[in-house]
Formats: C-alpha cells, sequence, structure tokens
C-alpha cells in the first residue's frame, strides 16, 4: 500500500505519512493510484455541487466552488506546473532558458495568462455540466443523473492516468528534480492498473465517461511532441500542466456530449 500512500500525498492535500527514505521504484509505482486519487478529488467536488445546488445556488456558482475545490484539494501543485509552463514556452526559444524561467518561482505574464484562461474553460465546462447534471427529488434536493455524474468523475482520473502515460518512456532533460522519480521509470503494468480504475465508469455512462477519457488523452499526446522539441525532455511542470490541461479538455468534452443527449 505504499505506492498508493505516495499517489494521495503527491496528488493531494491529504495528510498522509510516508517513510523517509523511499526507493525510485516504490515512487514510479505509485502511478498505477494516479486515477483513484483522482476519484477522491472529484468524488468531493461532487458533493459539493450536489449541496450547493440543493440549496439554491446557480450552476455558475456551483462550477466556481468546484474549481476552488480542486485548487485546494491540491494544493495548486499542477496549476503552478501549468504556470511554469507557459512562461518557460512563452519566454524563450532556447531549451535550457527554458528550464531556467520554468525552474524560476515567479510567475510572468504568460503563465498568468494561461492560468486565466484555463480556469475560465474548466468553470465554462462545468457549469454546462452542472446544469445537467441534477434532477430535482420529491424532497426538494437534487438527485445526480447518472451520465453527467459519470463524465465529472471521469475527467480528473483520466486526466492524472494520462499524465503517468506520459512520463511513460520520456526522457527529463535536468540533472535532478521532483519529476526525476517519474519521468521515464512508470512502466506498462503501471498504466495497465489504473486502467483499471476507469473501466467502471465506462458501464456506468460509456458516452460521456467514454467521451472524457479520450479528450483527457489529448493534451498529453501534444505535450509529449512539444516538450520533447522544445525542452529535450518531460519535467514535472509538464506532468502538472497534462493533468490540467486534460481535466479541462475531459470536461469539456462532456459538457458537449450532454448538449446532444435528451
Amino acid at each position: 500500500m505504499t505506492a498508493l500512500r505516495v499517489a494521495l500525498a503527491f496528488l493531494t492535500r491529504l495528510p498522509v505519512r510516508l517513510p523517509a527514505d523511499l526507493p525510485p521504484a516504490r515512487l514510479a509505482a505509485s502511478s498505477a493510484f494516479f486515477p483513484l486519487a483522482g476519484w477522491l478529488l472529484a468524488g468531493g467536488q461532487v458533493v459539493l455541487a450536489w449541496a450547493l445546488l440543493g440549496l439554491g445556488a446557480t450552476p455558475l456558482l456551483a462550477a466556481v466552488a468546484v474549481v476552488a475545490f480542486g485548487a485546494w484539494a491540491t494544493r495548486a501543485l499542477h496549476l503552478d506546473g501549468l504556470a511554469d509552463l507557459c512562461d518557460g514556452l512563452g519566454g524563450s526559444f532556447e531549451p535550457e532558458r527554458r528550464l531556467a524561467i520554468m525552474k524560476d518561482s515567479a510567475t510572468g505574464a504568460f503563465g498568468v495568462v494561461g492560468l486565466a484562461l484555463l480556469l475560465l474553460f474548466k468553470v465554462a465546462a462545468l457549469a454546462a455540466i452542472c446544469a445537467h447534471a441534477l434532477l430535482t427529488a420529491i424532497c426538494g434536493w437534487p438527485a445526480l443523473a447518472r451520465a453527467p455524474f459519470a463524465g465529472l468523475l471521469a475527467a480528473p482520473m483520466a486526466a492524472r492516468w494520462a499524465m503517468a502515460a506520459l512520463a511513460y518512456r520520456a526522457n527529463y532533460p535536468r540533472a535532478a528534480g521532483t519529476g526525476h522519480a517519474f519521468v521515464g521509470r512508470v512502466r506498462g503494468s503501471h498504466l495497465f492498473l489504473g486502467a483499471l480504475f476507469l473501466l467502471p465508469l465506462l458501464f456506468l455512462a460509456p458516452l460521456p465517461a467514454g467521451a472524457a477519457i479520450l479528450a483527457a488523452q489529448l493534451p498529453a499526446l501534444w505535450l509529449r511532441g512539444k516538450c520533447n522539441r522544445a525542452l529535450g525532455g518531460i519535467t514535472g511542470d509538464v506532468l502538472g500542466a497534462a493533468c490540467e490541461l486534460g481535466e479541462a479538455a475531459g470536461w469539456l468534452a462532456v459538457a458537449l456530449v450532454m448538449s446532444r443527449l435528451p
């Protein structure tokens, strides 16, 4: 269970205690449980949306609260990675200089714009999902509809699986760093186990869950090619950016699917 505890400690703010010395193999093995960490996060977001909408909040207000909860529950770790990547890619044309910019703790204009656009896309997609997700129950509290519920859960889970897939057989361009424990060390067996956590959602609601899972992979696929050329490999910031962009893409796909369902 050490690998599970590592995944929860790395991807959430849960107070999980870890051994003092963890071998790299154990750290990499935690990638198999990345989707499970996404399930815990998305479960909290679903409960929050249900409670707010039941109290009379608008879908837009519920969406803002859900996005804020996600940032809090992850300590904004992946948002920081996205901002750093935007600054690095926009701030120079040289891989070494880009990596140096990404290492700087300050956030520049490219990072601010990237974060703002991402959060706007997330809120807009979630507001559309919330508008479809709830059916009024006899008692006055909302009952979650199965299809959007599965789609809302699927995007954070699939985005974290995509993050692990991005680290698979990738090159780490620095001598050391947080991402060094994962990049190039994830195995196919870890990805297979992580994919099993996604299967129940496909049985629950194939269309929205499948759309979310597929769409969440697209940013990671693009980042693999882009960052290999621009940075010389994949860093921890790139993994975080893949997670955030994958979530947004997954929720956007769910919103588009739900708009076409009766």
